[in-house]
């Protein structure tokens, strides 16, 4: 990681508010004015709906732009034009070109990036910028942007309660913040109280307002949408986000019936969800209680034993999401991560703790065995450190 980077990182985010960000692309001459963006937010699957949507559409031939959080391998993987990161010198030399407006507005990390990506989609021409909220919506620096050509709203579950509300209703008002007078938005939402409340808002400011109903199970990988077949790796729960990817970018005019659309769904892939990083470690980012309801989903097939090393940020359900993987694994240990947010386990939990996770995926691993499985989760912080000790020796 380059000291530029690493200087970004130590930049803690400000929560002062859209405007200072605001102003800052401004005076850098409001370079998301001039792309199309599709804005994504949602409590889960976020990532992989960007990531399935960004396949899509290069197969249609474009250029498209992503801005993701938090990262997996290194920050700038955070922005990306057609899957590939923003070159090292490029960020360097955008920081040191903005540094005046960076310091003059006291922008936060987060804030940074965003100036950046905008500036650079812009320098390089994309088609469409795929936008993803870093928490919430109505209130995220991303949503500094006055249009957008789709609005995305995945599902709404309880995170960020802190910040967003104690209720599904406070948070799918916060989520649907992100939608544009006279726009358009999707949503993924099956809650019906949520979904009244994404359609009450549309109607407010005259956004049309649609949720995926067509999606239907057909097998471990497989789903039909709209009366065809599709096929995606990795776990049950990425058909509903393939499945929303289809229809946001059928949205924005693509043919999704063609072979090619088919096959960009097929092998489209997104690191840290379901991921076979050997053959008995699977590696998945579930860090809240609906992602980890999601992921037990997954679980049943896996061959036995199953042993679950977990580690999750303090602000989370913790012993909530704990108790639901024990009961869906022959044995969880919970660790730990270096990290100011992360939960520190206790000796009376009633599970396994071991604090030094490289001491607690050993153990998880030589639990599995050859026949049976390792799966880790919690944290996408956490998991970005445990994939890289899985491919630092490659």
């Amino acid at each position: 990681m380059s000291r530029d980077t690493e200087w970004v990182m130590a930049r803690k985010n400000r929560y002062h508010g859209l405007s200072f960000l605001k102003n800052a692309c401004r005076e850098a001459g409001d370079p998301q004015r001039d792309l199309r963006i599709v804005h994504i937010t949602g409590t889960n699957g976020k990532g992989s709906t960007v990531n399935y949507l960004r396949d899509i559409l290069m197969s249609e031939g474009y250029r498209v732009g992503t801005f993701t959080s938090p990262h997996l391998q290194d920050h700038r993987d955070r922005i990306r034009l057609n899957g590939e990161w923003i070159p090292e010198e490029t960020f360097s030399s955008l920081l040191k070109e903005y540094m005046p407006l960076i310091e003059k507005y006291d922008l936060g990390m987060f804030e940074i990036d965003c100036l950046l990506c905008f500036v650079w989609m812009k320098q390089m021409k994309a088609d469409w910028l795929l936008l993803e909220a870093g928490l919430g919506g109505r209130l995220d620096n991303t949503n500094i942007i006055d249009k957008s050509a789709l609005s995305v709203i995945t599902n709404t579950g309880m995170d960020h309660m802190q910040i967003l509300g104690s209720r599904k209703a406070q948070i799918a008002f916060e989520k649907a913040g992100i939608i544009k007078p006279d726009g358009k938005v999707i949503s993924g939402e099956n809650d019906p109280v949520c979904r009244s409340v994404i359609r009450a808002h549309a109607a407010r400011i005259r956004a049309g307002a649609s949720f995926l109903n067509a999606y239907r199970p057909a097998g471990t990988h497989v789903f039909r949408f709209q009366d065809e077949r599709y096929e995606v790796q990795g776990a049950a729960y990425q058909k509903a986000n393939a499945a929303l990817a289809l229809y946001a970018a059928q949205m924005l005019g693509v043919n999704i019936k063609k072979d090619s659309v088919k096959e960009a769904v097929r092998t489209s892939f997104w690191p840290a969800r379901f991921e076979r990083v050997r053959a008995n470690v699977i590696l998945d980012g579930a860090h809240n209680t609906d992602g980890i309801r999601a992921l037990c989903s997954s679980l049943q097939g896996l061959p036995r034993p199953l042993t679950v090393v977990f580690s999750a940020l303090k602000d989370k359900q913790v012993s909530e999401m704990a108790a639901m993987l024990d009961k869906n694994c022959d044995h969880l240990i919970m660790t730990y991560f270096e990290n100011t947010r992360s939960e520190k386990g206790h000796a009376d939990s009633g599970y396994t703790y071991i604090e030094d996770m490289r001491e607690a995926v050993k153990r998880g691993i030589e639990e599995a065995g050859n026949t049976g499985t390792c799966v880790i989760t919690g944290s996408l912080y956490f998991i970005s450190i445990i994939r890289e000790m899985f491919f630092e020796k490659t």
